[in-house]
């Protein structure tokens, strides 16, 4: 089997998955055992370094939301950092410190918590990190209009939508810091 025949079979591992998940034949929790098998396989799941690292969060007891963005993220090819639920913002800014972080994912169950996200951009803004982030919240608690509040770039009611969007936003900031670096035609 030739090297591009071994990366044909692995992105159609990869979208079989995905559709599996995304069409409920694939329930949740086998869906992120699944992702997590095929990383440690290695040559199945690539991490592709231009997107840069992802940070992804939750809020509350629940972690599922959170496990579902990391598994999701890690199919789109971002390094993916898990926080643990108990983390304050202050140390979910530390986690985003690094200059390699270009996502943050935080998921909200409950209305409860949503106060506390809506303070998270301007943390990120004191840090002087804001611009490079690519904030995304969600989750069962998080509608439109909090998200608009939350000041969050990406915002979707479906974890695979938001991901897809990530990733573009990603490539579109890249691409235009590229072109600010060289602002003459080659």
């Amino acid at each position: 089997m030739s090297f591009y025949d071994d990366i044909m079979e692995s992105d159609h591992k990869v979208n079989e998955l995905l559709e599996g998940f995304e069409s409920g034949r694939i329930p949740l929790l086998e869906f992120i055992r699944s992702v997590n098998r095929l990383r440690e396989e290695g040559d199945v799941i690539i991490c592709d370094p231009s997107l840069g690292k992802a940070v992804v969060t939750c809020f509350g007891r629940h972690s599922e939301g959170r496990d579902l963005m990391a598994a999701l993220l890690t199919m789109q090819g971002f390094s993916v950092i898990v926080v643990d639920r108990d983390a304050e913002l202050k140390d979910i800014v530390e986690e985003c410190m690094d200059p390699e972080v270009t996502v943050l994912c935080m998921s909200v169950q409950t209305t409860y918590d949503c106060p506390e996200v809506l303070d998270i951009s301007e943390m990120l803004k004191e840090a002087g990190i804001r611009e490079r982030i690519v904030l995304n919240i969600g989750g069962a608690a998080i509608s439109d209009k909090i998200a608009e509040k939350a000041e969050c770039d990406i915002y979707s009611n479906s974890a695979g939508r938001s991901v897809r969007l990530i990733k573009e936003e990603v490539r579109r900031r890249s691409s235009a810091r590229a072109t600010s670096f060289y602002p003459f035609s080659l």
